[in-house]
């Protein structure tokens, strides 16, 4: 499956994305094909892992049902000393309905090409194949995994309070253009921390705790493309992607670029191997008011999924495991970041 868990809300949600949603319903197809014939399709996919997180900045997920950071931190010198997590539950899915004449299509859910490219957002909307142009589309997306953040993460020796981060935007695309196999996208995306009051515990001015506020908008521009053997049984698909964390806080907000690939071996007609692989770097905008420098954050992630499918000699269903691990090092100790997933599933393609 497809996005960073660092210090701005927006990328450490993508990070978990990475390594927990990285590859469920894996690419048994790389790209978006608009069936021939006209009705429902689809896919479910079930399952069930456990992850194990270390942040400063994140609280919990899935409602608060699965702790990944620690309530009380000591010091604003040190990364996190320890890691949390717990079992979690995985439930994905694509619904669509095609109309054959005009060769548009309307869907809603977790779509597999966003898998590919570590995202985990909820969308909804419509794609049109264009002929030879390729297929276009747009949708709507907002926050798929319930996600908690700490209101003040700065706060030192006391039990810290957490908030909701949400997110909302749309995203458009252009797939197979001009009958390549080029892909490219903009997502715009705005992230809201309900309760944001960064820095309140500390001796900050006003002006100085704005610029730790978390709030804000985010812009991503995908380019990849899609290159497959003679006997499709290897895909690659390199990516180039530019993100800018447009946050409310100049020393929250930053922007960087980020190279990614996916690698899909379709071994023989039951399995198939996915690996997904990104390297991203990040400056941030003005020097932090806690550390008096400003920060700038290396990320990288790699993850892989092995699929069975047909597994007792069931039609259309295939068993998935992925195992993912995702990495942000600042050069402010205190953002570090790594999250790790291990996740087992039952896949359903309709």
């Amino acid at each position: 499956m497809s996005k960073k868990l660092v210090s701005s809300p927006s990328k450490m949600a993508a990070g978990m994305a990475l390594a927990w949603g990285c590859a469920f319903a894996a690419s048994t197809q790389a790209a978006v094909v608009i069936p021939d014939k006209g009705g429902f399709s689809g896919y479910l996919n079930v399952g069930a892992g456990g992850v194990s997180v270390k942040s400063n900045m994140l609280a919990s997920i899935i409602n608060g049902k699965v702790d990944v950071g620690n309530k009380t931190v000591n010091n604003l010198a040190e990364d996190p000393n320890s890691s949390e997590g717990g079992a979690i539950p995985s439930l994905n899915f694509e619904l669509s309905y095609t109309f054959e004449e005009t060769r548009t299509q309307l869907f809603v859910g977790n779509l597999l090409e966003d898998f590919v490219a570590f995202d985990m957002s909820t969308l909804a909307g419509v794609r049109q194949d264009v002929g030879t142009a390729g297929l276009i589309g747009a949708s709507l997306q907002s926050t798929s995994v319930d996600t908690q953040v700490w209101s003040d993460p700065y706060l030192t020796n006391a039990r810290r309070s957490d908030t909701d981060r949400t997110s909302k935007g749309f995203r458009v695309f252009w797939q197979q253009f001009m009958s390549s196999g080029l892909e490219v996208r903009y997502t715009a995306t705005e992230v809201d921390i309900d309760k944001e009051r960064s820095g309140e515990s500390l001796a900050l001015s006003d002006a100085q705790r704005r610029l730790l506020d978390r709030n804000g908008d985010v812009s991503r521009f995908d380019m990849l493309y899609e290159f497959s053997s003679s006997d499709e049984r290897h895909l690659v698909t390199p990516g180039l992607s530019y993100v800018d964390n447009g946050l409310d806080g100049d020393a929250m907000a930053n922007d960087g670029g980020e190279v990614s690939i996916n690698y899909i071996y379709k071994h023989n007609d039951h399995w198939r191997y996915v690996l997904n692989a990104s390297y991203g770097e990040y400056d941030f905008d003005a020097a932090n008011p806690i550390y008096a420098i400003d920060d700038s954050t290396t990320d990288y992630g790699i993850s892989g999924t092995v699929l069975y499918t047909e597994p007792f000699g069931w039609k259309d269903w295939s068993f998935n495991t992925t195992a993912g691990w995702y990495e942000a090092d600042h050069d402010i100790d205190f953002y570090d970041s790594s999250v790790g997933v291990v996740v087992f599933g039952m896949l359903r393609k309709f």
